[in-house]
């Protein structure tokens, strides 16, 4: 009788072993070419920035106020502003005023006023729809997400 115990003792050891085995090899293992890559690729790019919409409350006459404001380049990198580029990432010409990113006037007459600013660059309508207004990011700081 011992031995009958013994011997299922055992066969259950090596299908526990088997399984456990079994389940080691199928586990997913991390990649650490695709950990590195967001790594150094959130390195490239530093700080996601908040990128506001003009508001003449907010941000003055723009006939009078644009040349307090520095037009900047930042970057749009999946759908996010980055101030440093990155293979892929579009340039996007928008102002800076108190470390806070914000777009261009609307206003027609704008376009050619400023002679510091790249129209090449001016943001897209897409780049339009993504600002936000101040009272959607209360409290936040400036130039953070």
């Amino acid at each position: 009788m011992q031995f009958f115990y013994r011997s299922i003792k055992m066969r259950i050891s090596n299908a526990l072993g088997v399984l456990l085995l079994g389940a080691a090899i199928a586990l997913p293992v991390r990649a650490p070419a695709q950990v590195s890559i967001s790594v150094n690729l959130s390195k490239q790019l530093g700080p996601e920035i908040s990128l506001f919409a003009y508001s003449q409350a907010d941000h003055g006459v723009w006939q009078t106020s644009y040349r307090n404001w520095t037009p900047v380049t930042i970057y749009d990198y999946n759908g996010h502003y980055y101030r440093k580029s990155v293979k892929g990432s579009r340039a996007v010409v928008v102002y800076s005023r108190n470390g806070e990113y914000f777009l261009p006037p609307q206003d027609n007459a704008w376009v050619g006023k400023d002679k510091r600013y790249n129209y090449k660059r001016q943001p897209t309508e897409v780049d339009r729809g993504r600002a936000k207004s101040k009272d959607q990011n209360p409290g936040r700081g400036r130039g953070k997400p």
